[in-house]
């Protein structure tokens, strides 16, 4: 794969680090946006911008997405000037998003008219995982094509799982960010109770991190929350994964759950919270700050306290 031209496209929070470990790598990569900051990171880097993703395809041997949602996916590849069209028999798409299951298949059955392979590659890992290229993919694939595009993935990625077929990979991907965004919620739950009862958060954020109740969310979350409530209920300046694209995969697992027939009650519910506090103006803020919305639901207060030696 060295000589290969790599094309990429989606170079926003997640793909700009990704696009640039390529480029890190010795690999050409050629590239669209409309963002200053990620032409210049780009540029500066060794990869060539231009204006659409016509283009990208008609000069790139992989054209790797990292997009928001399946309208994103459409647009691109299947759009009167998408890749599929303009990529030359023989190549391969990557794709890093996280998409309905449906979506990514229906642009594998149309680019196999064109002789094209897909690999469905969603990660996990955030920006820092991005950066340092320790994702996590979830790669539905054939097994082959798998095989051939792995050094590239291992730039990205220091966990690489075959799940099965295309579409797979986003239903792994999306069930992962169930259980991220329902606990979510489940810790601005339990801070809030906490809050009410007078206990000391910060020693609760201890004492959980060393018991059966932990998790990557506690972990994650709970110093986030703590810090946004001693600066006056202040969000996080830098978000990381957006509120309003955890809602988004939610949205997916329901949906998902309504294909398959199989109830979500949690999920759903889950849901509502970022619905919620998307209709009161936090979609760009981190997703870990759905933990205040549940805390000011409950009347809970998150700040220090006198007790907590504050």
């Amino acid at each position: 794969m060295d000589n290969k031209r790599i094309g990429f496209i989606g170079v926003g929070a997640m793909g700009l680090p990704m696009a640039l470990r390529l480029c890190q790598a010795g690999y050409n990569v050629v590239f669209t946006s409309r963002r200053d900051e990620a032409v210049q990171r780009l540029t500066a880097a060794g990869a060539t911008a231009v204006p659409t993703p016509l283009l990208v395809a008609s000069q790139s041997d992989v054209v790797m997405s990292c997009l928001p949602a399946d309208d994103d996916l459409f647009q691109v590849f299947l759009g009167p000037d998408g890749v599929i069209e303009n990529m030359q028999p023989g190549g391969t798409i990557i794709d890093f998003s996280t998409t309905s299951p449906m979506m990514i298949q229906r642009v594998a059955a149309e680019a196999a008219r064109r002789q094209i392979r897909v690999v469905d590659a969603p990660v996990s890992g955030g920006v820092y995982g991005a950066e340092r290229g320790t994702l996590t993919l979830m790669v539905g694939a054939d097994g082959a094509v798998l095989e051939e595009v792995r050094p590239l993935l291992e730039v990205l990625g220091s966990q690489i799982y075959h799940v099965g077929d295309i579409g797979l990979g986003k239903v792994f991907k999306i069930i992962n960010n169930l259980l991220t965004g329902t606990t979510l919620v489940l810790v601005g739950e339990a801070l809030s109770l906490a809050a009410n009862a007078g206990a000391d958060l910060s020693l609760l954020y201890e004492v959980v991190k060393s018991s059966s109740g932990n998790s990557a969310a506690w972990t994650d979350a709970v110093p986030t929350l703590l810090q946004a409530a001693a600066e006056g209920d202040q969000p996080a300046p830098s978000p990381g994964f957006r509120l309003e694209l955890m809602r988004k995969d939610l949205k997916l697992a329901e949906a998902l759950g309504a294909d398959l027939g199989t109830p979500l009650a949690l999920t759903t519910l889950a849901l509502q919270f970022y619905t919620a506090a998307c209709s009161r103006g936090m979609a760009k803020e981190d997703a870990k700050q759905v933990g205040r919305l549940v805390a000011r639901l409950a009347n809970a207060d998150l700040s220090p306290r006198a007790s907590d030696g504050a």
